[in-house]
């Protein structure tokens, strides 16, 4: 049975990940051993050098990012981490200072940015391709919800503690579907991530939107083969 939550967003129930693939992200470490295998990723024979901003997620930072940036940086893009320390989720503090950062890259290379947002990272670079779609290229996000927010995740039940409301975040990310994302999405997900519900990541309304499943725990992500690939492959156009 459908659940229908608007006139145009409508989606059945969506049950948050399993005890069994939480417990699994304790062992997303495995994943670090693909930064071993740099020479062994997939990249294309020409790519179309970009400026890149790389969002972290929820209590991530520029650490958690590094492994990819430099990975972007050695096929020739301008990729940047957002420099704005510890991603504490509240997200509106965030915004400002990211459009005015979006802004000053896109000056000093002389060309729109391509967003890389992983987990709350996604949400957040999807909101600005949203509202403040000036200077943005186009989005990427690995394991981020755009329906539900913490509601269909691992973290719902403690809500509470990080102050949330996951039934009025849910209406929120549903009413901002009235504003379409106009800019093109390229979405990773995977059926294996323990925090986010892979269902949750799937993108039924944006205009331009494609989808691309990898084999990997949510927190992996950063550090996996395989997203790397579609990462390298989606940029390069």
């Amino acid at each position: 049975m459908n659940q229908v939550v608007s006139p145009s967003v409508s989606y059945s129930p969506i049950e948050s990940p399993s005890i069994k693939l939480q417990f699994r992200e304790a062992f997303s470490i495995i994943h670090l051993l693909d930064l071993m295998k740099w020479e062994s990723i997939k990249t294309p024979a020409k790519v179309n050098k970009k400026t890149i901003l790389i969002i972290p997620g929820f209590c991530g930072g520029d650490l958690s990012v590094l492994p990819l940036k430099k990975f972007l940086c050695s096929q020739g893009h301008n990729a940047y981490s957002w420099g704005l320390g510890f991603n504490h989720g509240r997200v509106e503090e965030f915004i400002d200072p990211l459009v005015a950062l979006i802004k000053r890259l896109s000056n000093k290379h002389g060309e729109s940015v391509s967003l890389v947002g992983w987990s709350l990272g996604g949400i957040i670079s999807r909101e600005l391709a949203r509202f403040e779609p000036e200077n943005i290229a186009s989005v990427l996000t690995m394991g981020s919800p755009v329906i539900g927010g913490p509601k269909f995740t691992a973290l719902n039940k403690l809500s509470s503690v990080f102050g949330w409301k996951p039934e009025e975040i849910e209406q929120d990310m549903i009413d901002r579907f009235a504003t379409p994302i106009e800019k093109p999405i390229s979405v990773i997900y995977s059926k294996l991530d323990g925090i986010v519900s892979w269902r949750a990541c799937i993108d039924h309304w944006s205009p331009n939107v494609s989808h691309h499943e990898v084999s990997s725990s949510h927190f992996g992500m950063g550090f996996n083969k395989g997203v790397y690939e579609i990462v390298s492959q989606a940029l390069a156009k």
